[in-house]
């Protein structure tokens, strides 16, 4: 079948190209810290924004006091919570934790930027309300480069196999990012753990053009930054990351990444966009050929499944080795199957309203 071979063979070239790029951006890291000047604690201010996050709120504050080394400010900012989430705070404060609270406005991208205009330093660390970090995260911070924006790490929590499913999915999109990054730039980011300069923000967040849309703060500062040719770095793996859970559950998991795809289409990123199209053509593809081979030749399907999985092992085992995480590529072959089903449920998606922290989006 020549279409197979085909198929097999660009799918072998896609991957081949994936870890060639993470190969170099994990070098082009070295080089440029060479001629980087570090930032200095003293002038960062941590930037919280949060909804009816009392019980995280109460886990993050107890991890800041335990810190011995410590930026210059927490700032938390309360996007209309109805919980006790801002007297938990009110009752913490002191010269390391403040508070604000919204007034008129709403959302978290005005939420963010309430507190960036607040902030008196020049670097902000924007953090969510439901990570939590290692007691050395700001000693490995203070190496990070004074660059107009540093992606920095999210891990997520696995409470067990079933959270895997929704952990390697996370994974493969930040292996594709690493990738895009040696061999061009990121095309994302995460507003749950962003390191940028607060003039560079201010000057491209441009926050009239997209406010309208509820998410995507991270999203929009990154596409901006790289529009405006700012200088822009994707942090190691294992420096300066913070942890955030899983959801819950699969319906949370189809939400979540529903808002995560339907923002894409909206910042006009076209290597985004292209990485997502190859990545879902990739999939399609494949789903399509094995659902030919089990009707045709049920021995012919398991020796493909075989070989694929062997071959997306051994390409992917770098990049989970370095994060610690090889014991999820066990469930890769299963993943392959179930990743196009639910690519087509998020395409459907698109025709439908979405929810976050009880608003329609």
């Amino acid at each position: 079948m020549l279409w197979f071979s085909c198929l097999l063979v660009a799918y072998l070239f896609f991957l081949l190209f994936l870890l060639i790029g993470y190969r170099y951006g994990v070098a082009k890291r070295k080089k440029d810290r060479k001629k980087d000047i570090s930032i200095e604690l003293n002038d960062v201010t941590v930037v919280i924004p949060f909804r009816n996050e009392k019980e995280n709120l109460n886990v993050l504050i107890n991890q800041i006091k335990r810190l011995k080394i410590r930026p210059l400010q927490f700032l938390f900012v309360d996007d209309h919570s109805t919980d006790d989430g801002a007297a938990l705070i009110e009752a913490n404060m002191d010269n390391a934790v403040a508070l604000l609270s919204m007034k008129e406005k709403t959302g978290k991208k005005e939420a963010v930027y309430k507190g960036v205009i607040k902030a008196k330093t020049s670097y902000i660390l924007c953090w969510d309300a439901d990570i939590s970090f290692s007691i050395d995260y700001f000693k490995e911070l203070r190496t990070k480069p004074k660059k107009d924006l540093v992606i920095l790490p999210v891990h997520h929590m696995s409470l067990g196999i079933y959270d895997w499913f929704f952990e390697i999915d996370v994974i493969l999109a930040n292996y594709i990012n690493h990738s895009s990054y040696g061999v061009n730039r990121p095309v994302i980011c995460s507003g749950a753990n962003l390191l940028f300069k607060k003039a560079s923000y201010l000057e491209v967040i441009a926050l009239e053009s997209h406010k309208h849309i509820a998410s995507g703060d991270d999203a929009f500062l990154l596409r901006n930054m790289q529009q405006a040719n700012k200088s822009i770095e994707l942090g190691a793996l294992n420096h300066s990351a913070v942890t955030t859970p899983n959801p819950v559950n699969f319906i949370e998991f189809l939400s979540q990444r529903a808002r995560w795809f339907g923002k894409t289409f909206l910042l006009k990123d076209k290597l985004l966009n292209a990485y997502g199209l190859i990545q879902l053509l990739f999939a399609l593809s494949f789903f399509a050929l094995l659902l030919f081979l089990f009707c045709t030749d049920p021995i012919l399907l398991l020796k493909f499944w075989f070989v694929k999985s062997l071959i997306e092992t051994v390409f992917l085992l770098p990049f989970f080795y370095a994060l610690n995480k090889t014991k999820l590529l066990t469930i890769l072959p299963l993943y392959g199957v179930i990743f196009p089903i639910y690519n087509i449920i998020l395409l459907s998606s698109l025709f439908r309203k979405k929810k976050w922290k009880g608003r329609i989006i």
